[in-house]
C-alpha cells in the first residue's frame, strides 16, 4: 500500500505555514524554503514507511463500504458515516483512513467521548494491526499518553483535542479527524464542530469524518456544506427486540407522579425479564452463555437491584455494578472476565455508547437515566431522571449482537418507544456556557451568539455564562444606555445593576452590538484549561497567599473523588475517611489527606498503594490528582503566580475558595438542615459532608445538584463578611429608614447588602450623605435643627428650643393646637439660612464659624415668629399645684392617644401619704369646670334628667366654689349642692370620665426614678404602703429615757419638694416579746406618714413608761384570779396573760401622746395616779372576754358535728376574727371593749341554735360574704368600721332578743363598702 501514493510532493502539515512564507512574500528564501521542503518531506516517506499492515476485519458491516469511504475521503474534505451499532465503525474507519493515504503529513486524531473507550478501542484497532500499543497506534487521555508524534493514529478524549486548540488554533498536529459517537452532542463535541466548520476554510487539506450509530445525518450534513452520507447497513449479529411494559401509561420521567409506581415495579419486573433471557439462552442451546447488561438510572437503583437479584433471581450467576465512580478494580471484574459463570451487569448509561462489555447476549433496557440539567435561574445543576430517546435506546440495543444474536428487552411500550424523541439533547442546550465563553475569547473566535453551531445555544444559557463569567471578574458586564430607574421614594433607594433593555431586535443582533472584553484576571483564566470558576480560585489563591494549598484543592476538584464506598463494606469506608475529616470544612479533607499520602515523603510508592486501599481511596484517582496537581503547579509557574511559603490560614484559604464560589454561598433558615442560597433556592447539606446537621449559620459549597432534593456539596464554614468584600460591585444595596443619629451626628441610614437574592447583611448602618446628599441635608434639617436632637447646644439652638417649648406648654394646657406655628414653619426657617452640602454636626459646626462672627443673631427665631395669634393667658394651669403644705410640680400634655394626656404630677413617695385626698379631687383649676360636667353627665339618666343643659349647671356650680369648699372632696360638694334633686355624694365617680381630667400621678423615689403611676391617688397610697409606712431612718443610740433630742415634726426637700416627717420612738422589741428584767430600750426613728408615726410612737411612750412602773405592775399581776388564769391556759400560760393585761392598762391609761419630755413627764405623773383603777378595768373586761369564752367553747363541744357544722364553722369563723390569744397587742382598745358583748350574744345564739337552726342557716348566708371580705382584707385598719357592723349585724340575726347599738342591715354594710372603695 505505500507505493500507491505519490508522496514527492507532500509536507507536514506543521510546516505549511513556514514553507509559504519562505516560499514568497518578504521573508521570501528559497534556499531556506528547499531545505526545510527536504526535511517535511523525509518526515512524510518516513510516515509512509510506518504506515501497519492493514487488515480490515471482513466479518464487519463497514469493511463492504471501504472502497467508497477511500474514494470519498480523498475526494471531500467531511464525509458523514453512519451504522448500526456493532457495524464495525470505530475500529474500522482510522484503518480506512489510513488507506485513503491519512495519517502521512499529520496525525489522525480519533476522539472518543470517554477515557475508558480511548484506552480500550486503540488497545483493539492495535492488535487488529498487528502491532504493540503506542508505536503506529497511540492513545492520549488526561494524564496518561502511550505513543509518540511519529503514531499514525492518536485516540483521545474530545477534551484533549479541545485543549489542544489552546496551543494550536490550525491543528497542525493532525491531517485527519475523526469524531466518533457524534450522536452525544457534548458541549465539547458541539465547539470543536463548530470550530473544524471555521477551520475548513482556512486548512483545506484536513479531512473530517464524523461517525455515530445513531445520527441525525441530514443536519450533520446540511451543517457541513452538504457533505455526503454513507449510511453503513447491517451489523455483526441481529438483535431481537421484545417489549415488557411495566406501565401501561408513558413515563416522561421522575417529575412525573407515574413514576413512583414505576420505580416500585422495576425490581419484580427485572427478575421477571432476567428469567425470560435465561430461558431463552435455555432454548436456544447455550445456558452457560447468557451474560446480561441491565440499564438502571442511578447508582441507588443499581444497588436495589443488585439486592433483588441476588435474592430472586437465577442461581450461580454473578452480579456486578457498573458506573462512572466505580472503582477501577470493580471495573476490570467486568471487563477482564474470568471463569465461565454466567453473568449480569447492572450499568447506568456509561455502558450506553463506545464501551463493549465482553459477551453480552442479552440487554434489559429500563429507558431512563439520568440526565444533566442546568437551570439557569437557580444555577443548580438538576440531575433528574428521564425517559431517554430513540438513539440512546438504540445503542443500548446496540450493546448485544456484537459476538452472537442478541435479545433486547425493553421495560417499555412500543408506542412509548416511538413517541420519544429521535435525538438525545445537545448538552450545549442544557448547561452552563461559561467555560465556552472563556475559550471563544481566548481563541479570538468573537462572540458566541455569532459562532455557528450545529444548534445555537438558548441564548439564556449564554446570559447566564456570562453573568458567571462577570462573577469571576473574568468579564465586563455589557452596558447599554437605558433610563436610569426612579428612587423608591425621597429616602429609600436601591442601586440595582441597570438591566439590558428589552427590544423588539433579535437577541443575538443585540448581543453583537459589544463584543465580550475579557478583564485581566480573565485572560490569565483563559490559559487555565479547566473550570472557569476553578481558575478563579488559583488566581485567588495566589491574591491571598495561599496558593500551595489551593493548588491541591482544585486539583481534587478537578478530578473524580478518590473516595471509594463499596456496597458491603460502606460502614468500614466512611469510618476510614472520617480520619480527614474537618469539622469545619469538606475542602480541608484534600488537604489531610495529601499531607498524609502524597506529600508525606517517607512513604514509599507500595505503602502508598496498600495505605490508599486500606483506606478505600482509588490508586488510579489518587495518581490522577497528583498529575492534575503537577499540572496546575506548571501551570501557575508559567502565569508567575506567586507561591506561598508560610502554612495557609482558614480564613485567607477560604476567602480564596470563595472568589470561585459566590454562586454557591447559603445561609441557615429556621427549618431543620435547610438552607437559603442565592437565587431564593432552598437546599440541604448533603448528608456525607462534615457540617451535616450542624448549626453552621453561613457556608459557602462547591456545587448545587438537585436529584430527588436540592443539595450543596462540598462545603465550608464561611463568615459573611467574607461574602461582602469578595464580591465588590455584585452586591446590590437596599437603603431605607434614614434618620439622624445624634450621637454620631450625621445622617444614618440602613443598607441591606444582597448577593443574587440572598440577603447577607440585613441592617448595615451607614452614611446616608454618601448615597443622597439633597435627602440628607432635609433630614438634617428636620431631624437634627428642627427638634433640636443636634447633639450639641450652641446658644441659637438653646434660646430657639426654650422659646418652643415654653409656646408648646401653652398649647398642652389649653388642649389646643391651632396657637404655635407647625414645624414646617421652623423647617423653613432653616432652610433659608443653611446651605444644601451641609448635611451633619460636623459640617453644620464649620459653616456656623463662619457665619457667627459677622452675625451672632443669624441662626435665632424672634419671639413674635412662634405664634399664629396673641398670645393666650394660662393662669388657670398652674406649673405648681399646692396640696395643704405640699408644693408638687405639674407638667401639661395635649395627646389623647398617650397615657400621659393631660397633667402629670410627680410625687416623691416621702410626700404620698400627706396628699391630702379631698383637695386633690378638685384636679386642675383650668379643667375645673370641665371636671364638673363631666361628673354631671356620668349619672344615671334619672338623676341627669333634671339637671340640663348641664353646661349651664356646670357653670352655676363652679360659680358658687370658695376656699372653703376647695377643702372638701368635690363629691362632698356636689352632693350637698344638688341634694334637692335627690343626688348624694354616693352618685358620683371618677371612672366615667375622660382620663386627662384628673392628673396623672407618678411616684417618684429619691433619684428621681418612677416607682408607681396612676390617677387613683387612694389605690396608689394602698399599692406603696409598704414603702410609705416603712421608717425613712434610725437616728444613732437606744434609749431608756425620753430622748432630748427629739423632735416629733420637721421639713425636708425631696427632689423639689418639701415634705413633712415624723420622728417617732420605736421600742426594739415588741411588747410581748419583753422577758423578766428586759434591757431593751427605744430607737428614734424617722416617718413620712403621720398616722404610721404616731402608731409606732405610741408603743414606744408605753414601753418607757413600763420600764417606771415596777411595783405598780407587780401589785397589778397579782390581781388576777384563778378562774381567770384557768380560763386562759388553753390559749397561753399565766406570764403570757399577765402580759397582756399590763398593755391593755397601759393602752387605756396613755390617751394623749407627748412629743417632748415634758410632756412625757406629766403623762408619767398621770399614769402612775391612774394606773391601778385602769388595771381594774382592763382586768374585768379580760375576765368577762375568757371566761364567757369557756363557755361558749363548751357549748360547742356539745352540738353534734353532723347536724351543726355549718353554725359551728360560722361562730369558730367569729371567733377567729377576734384573735384571742393576744387580742390587745392587734387590736385596738375601741374594738376589743365590746368583745364581751359579742361573746354574751354568741352564748345566747348557743342557746337558741337547737330551736332555732333553720333561721340560722339562713342567716349564715347573708353574713358570709361581709365575713369574706373581713378575713381577706383583715390587716386593713380602713375595715374596723365594717368589723363593728358586721358584728351588729350578727346580733340583728342569731341574737334579736339583745339590742343593737345602730341601726343595721345588709344594705347599709353595701353602702359603707362602696364609700370605703376597697378593691
Amino acid at each position: 500500500m505505500p507505493n500507491q501514493f505519490n508522496v514527492d510532493q507532500w509536507v507536514m502539515v506543521r510546516d505549511r505555514h513556514r514553507l509559504n512564507r519562505l516560499k514568497k512574500g518578504k521573508d521570501a528564501n528559497p534556499d531556506k524554503f528547499q531545505e526545510l521542503f527536504e526535511k517535511s518531506n523525509h518526515q512524510v516517506r518516513k510516515r509512509l514507511a510506518r504506515l501497519p499492515t492493514i487488515k480490515l476485519n471482513q466479518d464487519l458491516p463497514v469493511t463492504q463500504y471501504a472502497s467508497k469511504l477511500v474514494e470519498a475521503i480523498q475526494k471531500h474534505q467531511v464525509i458523514i458515516v453512519a451504522g448500526e451499532t456493532g457495524s464495525g465503525k470505530t475500529t474500522q474507519l482510522p484503518q480506512i483512513a489510513m488507506m485513503a493515504g491519512r495519517g502521512l503529513t499529520g496525525l489522525i486524531g480519533h476522539t472518543q467521548p470517554r477515557r475508558l473507550a480511548a484506552r480500550t478501542v486503540s488497545q483493539r484497532i492495535a492488535e487488529e494491526v498487528g502491532e504493540k500499543l503506542g508505536e503506529s497506534i497511540s492513545f492520549k487521555v488526561r494524564f496518561n499518553e502511550q505513543g509518540s508524534q511519529d503514531s499514525i493514529v492518536r485516540l483521545m478524549t474530545d477534551g484533549i483535542l479541545l485543549a489542544e486548540l489552546a496551543n494550536d488554533k490550525f491543528l497542525t498536529k493532525y491531517d485527519t479527524i475523526i469524531i466518533d459517537e457524534a450522536h452525544e452532542r457534548s458541549l465539547n463535541i458541539d465547539f470543536i464542530m463548530g470550530y473544524l466548520k471555521q477551520l475548513l476554510h482556512k486548512r483545506r487539506d484536513l479531512k473530517v469524518i464524523i461517525t455515530s450509530a445513531t445520527l441525525d445525518v441530514n443536519r450533520f450534513s446540511g451543517y457541513f456544506f452538504d457533505a455526503p452520507i454513507f449510511e453503513v447497513e447491517g451489523r455483526s449479529f441481529p438483535v431481537e427486540l421484545r417489549y415488557r411494559p411495566i406501565s401501561e401509561m408513558s413515563v416522561g420521567g421522575s417529575d412525573d407522579d407515574e413514576f413512583d409506581d414505576f420505580e416500585e415495579n422495576l425490581p419484580r419486573a427485572v427478575v421477571t425479564a432476567v428469567e425470560e433471557c435465561f430461558k431463552d439462552a435455555q432454548e436456544k442451546g447455550h445456558p452457560e452463555h447468557a451474560d446480561i447488561l441491565v440499564f438502571a438510572s442511578t447508582e441507588q437503583e443499581i444497588r436495589e437491584l443488585q439486592e433483588t437479584l441476588q435474592k430472586f433471581g437465577p442461581k450461580h450467576t454473578e452480579i456486578l455494578p457498573l458506573y462512572a465512580r466505580l472503582a477501577i478494580a470493580e471495573q476490570q471484574k467486568i471487563f477482564n472476565p474470568g471463569g465461565s459463570g454466567r453473568r449480569i451487569i447492572i450499568a447506568t448509561n456509561v455502558a450506553e455508547t463506545a464501551l463493549t462489555v465482553p459477551n453480552i447476549r442479552y440487554v434489559i433496557d429500563s429507558g431512563f437515566a439520568r440526565i444533566s440539567r442546568y437551570n439557569y435561574r437557580s444555577r443548580v445543576q438538576r440531575l433528574p431522571i428521564e425517559a431517554i430517546s430513540q438513539a440512546a435506546a438504540n445503542q443500548r440495543k446496540g450493546r448485544c449482537g456484537r459476538i452472537a444474536p442478541g435479545v433486547c428487552i425493553r421495560l417499555y411500550s412500543e408506542d412509548d418507544f416511538l413517541g420519544r424523541p429521535e435525538f438525545t439533547e445537545p448538552e450545549i442546550k442544557r448547561t452552563n456556557l461559561a467555560s465556552v465563553l472563556l475559550q471563544m475569547q481566548s481563541l479570538g473566535l468573537g462572540s458566541l451568539e455569532d459562532f455557528d453551531f450545529i444548534e445555537p445555544p438558548d441564548h439564556r444559557l449564554v446570559n447566564d455564562g456570562r453573568k458567571l463569567l462577570v462573577e469571576l471578574g473574568a468579564m465586563t458586564e455589557k452596558k447599554f444606555n437605558v433610563p436610569k430607574a426612579d428612587l423608591e421614594n425621597d429616602s429609600v433607594a436601591e442601586n440595582t445593576d441597570i438591566k439590558q433593555l428589552k427590544t423588539p431586535v433579535s437577541h443575538k443582533t443585540q448581543q453583537s452590538e459589544s463584543t465580550d472584553k475579557l478583564t485581566k484576571i480573565g485572560q490569565q483564566m483563559a490559559k487555565m484549561p479547566i473550570d472557569p470558576r476553578l481558575a478563579r480560585m488559583i488566581l485567588g489563591g495566589a491574591h491571598f497567599g495561599v496558593l500551595n494549598e489551593v493548588l491541591i484543592i482544585v486539583a481534587a476538584l478537578a478530578v473524580q473523588d478518590p473516595r471509594e464506598r463499596p456496597a458491603d463494606k460502606q460502614m468500614q469506608a466512611d469510618q476510614k475517611h472520617a480520619l480527614f475529616r474537618e469539622a469545619d470544612s469538606d475542602f480541608l479533607f484534600y488537604i489531610k489527606l495529601w499531607e498524609t499520602l502524597v506529600a508525606n515523603r517517607d512513604m514509599s510508592e507500595n505503602k502508598r498503594r496498600t495505605f490508599a486501599k486500606n483506606h478505600f481511596l482509588s490508586w488510579l484517582r489518587l495518581r490522577e490528582w497528583k498529575k492534575t496537581h503537577e499540572q496546575l503547579v506548571d501551570l501557575a509557574q508559567g502565569l508567575k503566580l506567586s507561591f506561598n511559603e508560610k502554612k495557609a490560614d482558614y480564613e485567607n484559604l477560604h476567602r480564596a475558595l470563595l472568589t470561585g464560589l459566590l454562586s454557591f454561598i447559603a445561609n441557615k433558615t429556621d427549618e431543620r438542615n435547610v438552607f437559603m442560597a442565592v437565587r431564593q433556592q432552598k437546599a440541604r447539606i448533603f448528608p456525607a459532608s462534615s457540617l451535616h446537621k450542624t448549626n453552621t449559620p453561613w457556608v459557602m459549597a462547591f456545587e448545587m445538584v438537585e436529584t430527588s432534593q436540592v443539595y450543596i456539596r462540598t462545603l465550608a464554614k464561611i463568615e459573611p463578611e467574607w461574602i461582602l468584600l469578595a464580591a465588590g460591585d455584585l452586591l446590590k444595596h437596599h437603603y431605607f429608614e434614614p434618620h439622624w443619629s445624634k450621637k454620631a451626628g450625621v445622617v444614618n441610614a440602613y443598607d441591606q447588602i444582597s448577593l443574587f437574592g440572598l440577603i447577607i447583611e440585613p441592617k448595615r448602618l451607614m452614611n446616608y450623605e454618601k448615597v443622597d446628599q439633597p435627602a440628607a441635608h432635609e433630614i438634617f434639617l428636620r431631624d437634627g435643627l428642627t427638634t433640636g436632637n443636634l447633639g450639641i447646644t450652641p446658644p441659637f439652638l438653646k434660646h430657639n428650643l426654650l422659646k418652643l417649648e415654653e409656646v408648646e406648654r401653652v398649647e398642652d394646657k389649653l388642649r389646643r393646637r391651632d396657637l404655635v406655628v407647625d414645624e414646617e414653619t421652623i423647617y423653613q426657617f432653616y432652610a433659608s439660612k443653611v446651605p444644601e452640602e451641609v448635611a451633619s454636626r460636623r459640617t453644620f459646626e464649620d459653616w456656623r464659624a463662619t457665619v457667627e462672627p459677622k452675625d451672632p443673631r443669624y441662626l435665632f427665631v424672634d419671639d413674635d415668629a412662634l405664634w399664629m395669634n396673641d398670645r393666650p393667658t394660662t393662669q388657670q394651669f398652674p406649673d405648681y399645684l399646692r396640696n395643704g403644705e405640699l408644693r408638687l410640680a405639674a407638667s401639661y400634655r395635649f395627646d389623647p392617644s398617650h397615657d400621659e394626656d393631660g397633667a402629670t404630677v410627680k410625687i416623691p413617695i416621702q410626700a404620698l401619704a400627706q396628699v391630702d385626698e379631698n383637695i386633690w379631687s378638685w384636679g386642675i383649676p383650668g379643667w375645673r369646670q370641665d371636671l364638673i360636667e363631666a361628673l354631671l353627665k356620668a349619672l344615671p339618666k334619672d338623676k341627669r334628667r333634671n339637671l340640663v343643659p348641664i353646661p349651664d349647671t356646670a357653670r352655676k356650680l363652679m360659680a358658687k366654689i370658695d376656699a372653703v369648699h376647695l377643702n372638701q372632696h368635690i363629691f362632698s360638694y356636689l352632693g350637698f349642692q344638688l341634694r334637692g334633686e335627690q343626688i348624694s355624694e354616693k352618685d358620683f365617680s371618677f371612672d366615667r370620665i375622660e382620663e386627662y381630667l384628673l392628673p396623672l400621678i407618678k411616684v417618684i423615689d429619691e433619684k428621681g426614678r418612677v416607682i408607681e403611676k396612676g390617677r387613683d391617688l387612694a389605690e396608689l397610697k394602698a399599692r406603696c404602703r409598704t414603702e410609705t409606712h416603712s421608717p425613712v431612718k434610725q437616728l444613732k443610740g437606744e434609749f431608756k429615757t425620753f430622748p432630748e433630742s427629739f423632735v416629733f415634726e420637721a421639713s425636708q426637700k425631696v427632689t423639689g419638694v418639701v415634705v413633712k416627717q415624723y420622728q417617732a420612738l420605736v421600742p426594739t422589741k415588741s411588747f410581748d416579746q419583753l422577758e423578766t428584767k428586759d434591757e431593751s430600750g427605744i430607737v428614734i426613728q424617722t416617718f413620712n406618714d403621720q398616722k404610721e408615726a404616731i402608731r409606732q410612737h405610741r408603743n414606744g411612750i408605753i414601753r418607757l413608761i413600763y420600764m417606771e412602773l415596777g411595783d405598780l405592775i407587780r401589785q397589778l399581776k397579782k390581781q388576777i384570779s384563778k378562774p381567770l388564769a384557768l380560763a386562759y391556759s388553753p390559749l397561753g400560760d399565766k406570764a403570757k396573760l399577765e402580759q397582756m393585761l399590763v398593755y391593755a392598762t397601759l393602752q387605756m391609761s396613755i390617751q394623749e401622746l407627748p412629743i417632748n419630755e415634758e410632756e412625757y413627764n406629766n403623762l408619767l405623773v398621770k399614769v402612775k395616779k391612774e394606773f391601778l383603777t385602769h388595771g381594774q378595768e382592763a382586768l374585768k373586761h379580760m375576765s368577762d372576754i375568757y371566761i364567757q369564752w369557756q363557755d361558749v367553747r363548751r357549748r360547742l363541744m356539745e352540738l353534734d358535728q353532723s347536724v351543726f357544722a355549718k353554725n359551728m364553722d360560722d361562730i369558730e369563723d367569729q371567733l377567729d376574727l377576734m384573735n384571742l390569744a393576744d387580742f390587745v397587742y392587734s387590736k385596738p382598745v375601741e374594738v376589743w371593749i365590746e368583745y364581751p358583748r359579742y361573746l354574751k350574744a354568741l352564748v345566747m345564739r348557743l342557746e337558741r341554735l337547737p330551736n332555732n337552726l333553720l333561721r340560722d342557716d339562713v342567716a349564715i348566708q347573708q353574713v358570709d360574704p361581709w365575713m369574706e371580705k373581713l378575713f381577706k382584707y383583715k390587716n386593713d385598719t380602713r375595715l374596723q368600721e365594717l368589723y363593728f357592723m358586721v358584728e351588729e349585724l350578727r346580733i340583728s340575726f342569731f341574737s334579736q332578743p339583745m339590742k343593737t347599738k345602730m341601726p343595721i342591715s345588709p344594705t347599709r354594710l353595701q353602702k359603707l363598702w362602696e364609700r370605703l372603695g376597697i378593691s
